[in-house]
């Protein structure tokens, strides 16, 4: 099997335990809540900068590392980062054009940005990282 193909697997939510989820959860609150505290100190432009930390990640990836190992880890923080840059082509578009467009031509350009990024980015990854799937 291709392991560079992103794959949905619907029967992995009941294969996890709840305190996976909750681990999850108590990140996300916590980053959440760090953003919003030194977004009251300092501003919303900060706080609305650390939102955008992608909450859940740290206890994610250190479940994985737990559970799949090391390697599964570092392949879904590469992902992540991916993410993150497309996400800031996305910001950049929503700053750049919706004082001139306005929302909706706005948000729909900074989707085709962002697709285009994301894939992109993957295409890239993809093809540098390229290996032979290796037996279970």
């Amino acid at each position: 099997m291709n392991r560079m193909v992103p794959q949905v697997n619907p029967k992995e939510v009941a294969s996890r335990k709840p305190s996976e989820y909750l681990t999850r959860f108590a990140f996300g609150a916590g980053i959440s809540l760090v953003a919003g505290v030194i977004g009251m100190a300092f501003g919303g432009v900060v706080g609305g900068v650390l939102l955008g930390f992608p909450a859940i990640l740290p206890a994610s990836l250190t479940l994985i590392e737990k559970k799949e190992g090391k390697e599964e880890a570092s392949v879904d923080s590469i992902g992540a980062i991916l993410g993150a840059v497309a996400m800031v082509a996305f910001a950049v578009v929503i700053v750049l054009w919706v004082t001139r467009l306005g929302v909706a031509p706005s948000l729909l350009a900074a989707l085709v940005v962002w697709l285009a990024v994301a894939g992109g980015l993957y295409a890239i990854v993809a093809t540098v990282y390229r290996r032979e799937p290796h037996a279970p």
